[in-house]
């Protein structure tokens, strides 16, 4: 549950961020000659309000990834709690749950699966070998 929370606080934030930076331009643009120092004092502010954006994304993305990887050392889907099957794709080891369908990787992200060139012309073929242990 915790997961699914930060998670969805991670989705938006960067379109919420967005929004907030496009009001404050909004907000200076009316007080250019109203009032001509609230855009300077703004526009000194946002920079340090990016760094600080920046910050707060990095620390929500690194608590996802904590969550995650916690519900995975005890077997468990960080989203739902279901129990998860370890698979090997390629050469590298991801976790599935067959309750949500979601793939995580050993450091707690979701797992995007990479298409190769070189199959574009192919036919899909899936192998996978289950990890005991």
């Amino acid at each position: 549950m915790l997961y699914r929370f930060i998670r969805g606080l991670n989705e938006i934030y960067g379109v919420t961020v967005l929004f907030c930076f496009i009001g404050a331009f909004f907000i200076a643009f009316a007080f250019t000659l109203i009032y001509p120092i609230v855009p300077l004092l703004m526009l000194i502010s946002s920079i340090f309000l990016v760094v600080i954006a920046r910050g707060a994304f990095i620390v929500m993305r690194h608590a996802e990834r904590t969550v995650a990887r916690r519900g995975i050392a005890r077997g468990a889907c960080p989203a739902c709690d279901a129990p998860l099957d370890a698979v090997l794709v390629g050469e590298r080891r991801v976790h599935e749950c067959p309750g949500c369908r979601r793939i995580f990787g050993e450091d707690g992200m979701p797992y995007v699966p990479q298409e190769v060139p070189e199959d574009a012309g192919k036919t899909a073929t899936f192998e996978r070998s289950m990890v005991v242990g």
